[in-house]
């Protein structure tokens, strides 16, 4: 991908080519980010201010089996979950409420 292009995508958009470039998959291919966070809020939130670019800070989250961060000056940092840390995700939890289990 070319930089003026790259420079040109909102950092949502660099999430999903940079997902998709990592598993081998057309951006397309990879499903919508916003089933697991909010591409307008991870915008937002990484946009210039009035004093400049936020230099701090980093979201983590995964999608489409990457493990994907955002920091603040922009970068994406994006690496394909193993199987193992996939499975012991896909385990649920037995809630807890004030120490107890619930049924």
């Amino acid at each position: 991908m070319s930089g003026d292009v790259f420079g040109q995508q909102s950092v949502s958009q660099r999430v999903i080519a940079e997902v998709a470039e990592e598993t081998g998959k057309e951006p397309t291919e990879v499903g919508p980010l916003y089933h697991v966070i909010d591409p307008d809020a991870l915008d937002r939130l990484f946009s210039a201010t009035n004093g400049g670019s936020r230099a701090q800070g980093y979201v983590e989250f995964t999608f489409a089996g990457c493990d994907v961060v955002v920091r603040g000056n922009q970068d994406v940092e994006v690496s394909q979950r193993d199987v193992a840390t996939e499975l012991a995700d896909d385990v649920e939890e037995v809630p807890r409420v004030g120490g107890y289990e619930e049924a």
